[in-house]
């Protein structure tokens, strides 16, 4: 092993003690868990009241206040950790039959500097803040979250996996308002009954935590007491006692909606579907319902999903599938349960940052993109777009751009014994693309069959939320009455059981997975799965599977495991994931790669009490190791990272990567594995304090492979703008600047071999994303989001895989020089004589190209009436792409595209 990586490492793990010099702690102080935690009560009384109600005006001059005791016991948990709080605080409770009431009372010295902000619903902004957090169940898993400012605006979001992830499209009915007075500032809640879910019971106790942030100290208080290292959210609350006598509310709420488009688009000469202009009326809506105090049944019809923000531009030149978030509201609001990843989940960095509690979770994964997303349910599977492109017999077909949902429900919810269950269906249409041939006859082509997506989970907590454990089940099933459907898989089923435990007061995590899956379908969907690059049987070097292309089923198993250290100065985990090369879920989940072993070590040190230099500070080591299942190592890696948040909130990391020469089992694409040479990656990612109007962020990411000088810089700034009033702004800029020596072309076979081209790849990619935000009022709201987008790839030289394992770099490529390579320029082929005996051998398309985007999405939410809303939403998608040309970055503002413009009213009627 080269000395280097090792001589980093260690410089970067003596780094604090080499800054030590003649004071041991100028960095901070280390944590200290043995510290006992402020004496406050653990339980809170919320009084019920039988005559007047309280107004929710914000002024809490109502009686009812008068007969509740007041929470008054907040401690700090920043930013000095323990300390009585600089102002005082009191929140009560009262409630009836139908609704729980809150009164805050955020006392200040200062109520002039008292900070409250206008903005869109669920949006994130520095102010002082009211939260209140709800575990109505009392399972000590999920939880509420309700967030107001001084200004009006509010934040909902649920919380689930123990705080381990959030859901902001949970958005429930409720009444609000808040005050700013002489002696500091007020909010006041009314929340429905019928908006929680919570057991039967004459008595029932609430999980409930109280906190507070007074902007300009950067001051978090909370009621109970919160540690900086906390594990865990809701199985840390405090208990709301005295809800006595509850009805079980009926929880019914149905959302109608009617919507009209019209699309503008470039006309195209004798193409009927390509007009100019479309328009269409349509109309659905949703259904909540209430089947028992714990569960709740979702439906949707025809569901629409217009005022949705298009995914972000990108060109992909791997082999593997893009993953693009799911952001649809029916199918992120409560699938919380849904979430079962293939890969652990994994601990946030920095523990309990304001407003989210601590790390912890199990059963669940899945969030970003990448292997990090991969998992068992993906949704936005359902309503895809078509996977078969239509057959136009030489002449038009109109572009089917999605897949209709029939209709869609979700059941999910608690049941009595600490289980929470959940079943998920889904009905999409068989899809046709209406065509007209070259002899101008009109027909149409089928391009996706109809399709049922279920999902059936459940998960029983136990041990005050630190122990889970569960199963899973989906299935794919698909009415393939078409010969050309015969390349989908006729059904898919996957299957999973999973298990949480924290332990050890809380500072020891474990979790394990096993996983299965069964694929089945005509020979020619099965040879597809076989041969996808999630695992490539038809790999000529793979010995440990074989390609079968008579097989009308695929079976595979996966698992993981991960055991950790989460509390304390210093923390660590180990982890291991496997899927057996047979293991497929791309039918309803997300997969990138099967066939491999991976494992991971990681140490971090931290200090999480201020110190002279850093508020606080992290050093993370970690290793990382992959193999096939037939034990060929696919990646070796060390790396390190440091960072810290200095006294005035600004915070820095820097990191240092080192992989090691490997294996790549996909890099030709079914072709043999391919020796990659070892390379180094460098970032360094920076960001100044959040609550001033004007904020930066800031990084740089560095690579560069020795062997053969391919390397990459892609800086990456933004700016977040907040002038006084309503209006806020960000802008990103991204720019990638890459050489790849690497990049697979295309794999030709002439007179019985095959030859695998590479081109060395100069890549240049600018990319600026602007976000606007007015919150004219907290109901009324306008969002506008801009992308344009370039991306310019040349083909600097060609090469054909000689021996893909070689001792040397330069022995595994045979470059093509003039005398073997002809590219004419203006689009043409490239033409290949491989042998050099004047006859060309095979040609392949140039590949050189330039690719502008430009997308926008403009949204107007009027929210006129408590759960009801008015949206008008306008749309903008430009694209253009030239193989050997000329475009520039201002070509994306007058590229040809569409244009939308859709109007949406939602009326909500409920209980």
């Amino acid at each position: 092993m080269p000395r280097r990586p090792v001589t980093v490492l260690t410089v970067l793990a003596l780094a604090p003690a080499a800054l030590l010099g003649q004071d041991r702690r100028p960095i901070g102080t280390a944590v200290n868990t043995d510290v006992e935690p402020p004496n406050v009560p653990s339980a809170i009384r919320a009084v019920r009241i039988e005559s007047s109600t309280p107004s929710i005006d914000g002024r809490l001059d109502d009686e009812a206040w008068l007969h509740a005791p007041p929470l008054a016991q907040l401690v700090q948990k920043e930013p000095v950790e323990g300390a009585v709080p600089s102002e005082s605080t009191a929140v009560r409770f009262v409630y009836d039959n139908r609704a729980l009431y809150v009164a805050f009372r955020a006392y200040d010295r200062q109520p002039e500097r008292v900070y409250g902000r206008l903005m869109r619903r669920d949006g994130r902004t520095a102010a002082d803040q009211f939260s209140l957090y709800i575990d109505s169940y009392y399972d000590q898993r999920t939880s509420y979250q309700i967030q107001l400012n001084p200004s009006g605006a509010r934040r909902d979001v649920f919380i689930y996996n123990d705080g381990g992830g959030q859901d902001d499209s949970w958005d429930p009915v409720y009444d609000w308002a808040t005050q700013k007075d002489s002696l500091g500032w007020t909010a006041e809640l009314r929340i429905p009954f019928s908006q929680l879910r919570f057991p039967p019971g004459d008595s029932v106790v609430f999980g409930v935590r109280v906190q507070r942030m007074i902007n300009r100290r950067n001051e978090e208080l909370n009621w109970p007491f919160f540690r900086r290292d906390q594990v865990g959210e809701a199985s840390q609350y405090g208990d709301l006692v005295g809800l006595q006598g509850i009805p079980s509310p009926k929880r019914l709420e149905v959302v109608p909606y009617t919507a009209g488009t019209t699309e503008f688009s470039q006309a195209e000469e004798d193409n009927p579907f390509a007009t100019g202009r479309q328009s269409d009326i349509r109309a659905g809506g949703d259904l909540k319902y209430g089947l028992t105090s714990g569960l709740t049944l979702d439906a949707t019809v025809n569901p629409d999903f217009g005022q949705v923000e298009a995914d972000a531009a990108e060109v992909n030149l791997t082999e593997f599938e893009s993953f693009f978030p799911e952001r649809r509201p029916f199918f992120v609001e409560g699938t919380d349960l849904f979430r079962f990843g293939l890969n652990p989940v994994v601990r946030s960095r920095f523990p309990g940052g304001g407003g989210g509690g601590g790390g912890g979770g199990g059963g669940g994964g899945g969030g970003g993109g990448g292997r990090g997303a991969e998992g068992l349910v993906f949704t936005r599977r359902i309503g895809r777009p078509p996977q078969l492109g239509p057959d136009d017999a030489g002449g038009h077909a109109e572009h089917v751009q999605q897949t209709t949902i029939l209709g869609a429900a979700k059941v999910s919810g608690q049941i009595p014994g600490g289980w929470a269950v959940g079943l998920l269906q889904a009905f999409t249409a068989k899809e046709y693309a209406q065509i007209v041939d070259s002899a101008g006859v009109e027909g149409r082509s089928a391009v996706e069959p109809f399709t049922s997506y279920t999902v059936l989970r459940a998960q029983r907590n136990a041990a005050g939320g630190r122990l889970v454990y569960g199963a899973i089940g989906t299935g794919t099933i698909r009415d393939l009455s078409e010969p050309r459907f015969n390349e989908l898989h006729q059904n898919a089923f996957t299957g999973g059981a999973d298990i949480y435990h924290r332990f050890g007061g809380d500072g020891y995590e474990i979790s394990a997975a096993l996983l299965g899956s069964r694929v089945a379908g005509d020979v020619e969907a099965i040879l597809e799965t076989q041969t996808s690059s999630a695992r490539y049987y038809q790999r000529p070097d793979k010995t440990h599977t074989t390609l079968d292309s008579s097989r009308t089923a695929l079976s595979g198993f996966a698992g993981n495991f991960r055991i950790a250290k989460v509390l304390g100065f210093v923390t660590w985990e180990g982890r291991w994931v496997t899927r057996s090369p047979g293991f497929e879920s791309n039918d309803l989940g997300y997969l990138r790669s099967a066939d491999l072993h991976e494992q991971r070590a990681e140490v971090n040190f931290r200090w999480l009490r201020p110190g002279t230099v850093f508020r606080r500070f992290e050093i993370e080591l970690s290793q990382n190791a992959e193999w096939t299942y037939g034990w060929e190592r696919t990646e070796t890696a060390v790396d390190a990272r440091v960072s810290g948040d200095f006294h005035n909130f600004w915070n820095l990391s820097l990191s240092a990567d080192r992989e090691f020469s490997s294996l790549s089992a996909t890099l030709l694409r079914g072709g043999p594995a391919f020796v990659e040479p070892g390379n180094w990656r460098f970032a360094a990612m920076g960001r100044t304090d959040f609550r001033r109007p004007v904020w930066l962020r800031g990084g740089i990411r560095h690579e560069r492979e020795q062997a053969s000088n391919a390397h990459s810089w892609s800086p990456d700034v933004g700016i977040g703008i907040r002038p006084p009033g309503p209006f806020s702004l960000s802008i990103g800029l991204r720019f990638r600047k890459a050489t790849t020596d690497r990049q697979y072309v295309v794999s030709e076979t002439p007179a019985d071999s095959t030859y695998y081209v590479f081109g060395r790849l100069d890549r240049t990619e600018y990319s600026t994303n602007w976000r606007v935000d007015l919150a004219i009022t907290p109901r009324l709201s306008v969002e506008l989001y801009a992308e344009p987008f370039l991306s310019h790839g040349d083909y600097l030289s060609f090469a054909v895989v000689d021996d893909p394992k070689a001792d040397n770099y330069s022995g595994r490529l045979d470059p093509l020089e003039a005398d073997r390579l002809y590219r004419p320029g203006g689009g043409g082929d490239v033409e290949v004589d491989i042998d050099r005996d004047g006859n060309v051998d095979f040609t392949f398309e140039e590949p050189n190209f330039k690719v502008v985007s430009f997308r926008t999405n403009a949204v107007v939410r009027w929210e006129f009436r408590p759960g009801s809303t008015l949206f008008l939403v306008w749309q903008q998608n430009r694209f253009d792409r030239v193989d050997d040309g000329s475009l520039n970055y201002l070509d994306a503002f007058t590229a040809p595209g569409t244009q939308l413009f859709m109007v949406k009213l939602a009326y909500w009627l409920g209980t």
